[in-house]
């Protein structure tokens, strides 16, 4: 089994309500990371101090989701402002980084689709065909389900740098 399906599976065992832009959006994010996130650096690391500010008193079961491809979902849930630049500075090293491809892209959307057809995402194969006949391209939202049954608030990061901020008592 591919890195890419167990990480698919976990996330469908840990985020029931996935729906097939939650699973493009992590496919995306496991091959493409956060690039596409640094473009206004001074507004980014703004977002990123009230993100950290509106979760600081939500508690999180883990301090990261794995993605795959050396990447994680760091989550902001009980962080701290000053945690704000240690992320940021760390979102800009995993966009140097970590590259990707529209072909790997696609390639990862099919072995989705593999899992689809064999029952093991929440959702079937006709509703993962019918959201991807409108899919725009490029990075998306979560689902309003999956933002409204788990809030998510994270950043994309390399998983050796995220490890290293915990080793730091991040």
């Amino acid at each position: 089994m591919s890195e890419l399906n167990k990480i698919l599976l976990w996330h469908a065992g840990q985020y029931p309500t996935m729906q097939p832009q939650d699973a493009v959006k992590l496919i995306y994010q496991n091959e493409f990371g956060c690039e596409h996130l640094i473009g206004d650096p001074a507004g980014m690391l703004e977002y990123l101090k009230r993100e950290i500010a509106e979760n600081a008193q939500r508690k999180v079961e883990r301090r990261w989701d794995e993605i795959g491809s050396g990447l994680v979902r760091l989550h902001l849930a009980g962080l701290k402002e000053q945690d704000a630049e240690a992320i940021f500075d760390a979102m800009r090293q995993t966009a140097a980084q970590h590259l990707g491809s529209e072909d790997s892209f696609q390639l990862k959307l099919k072995e989705m689709r593999r899992l689809c057809q064999e029952d093991k995402l929440p959702f079937d194969e006709q509703t993962l065909d019918a959201w991807l006949a409108n899919y725009p391209g490029g990075p998306v939202h979560h689902s309003a389900v999956f933002r409204s049954q788990h809030h998510p608030a994270y950043r994309v990061v390399l998983r050796s740098l995220a490890a290293a901020m915990s080793d730091q008592n991040f």
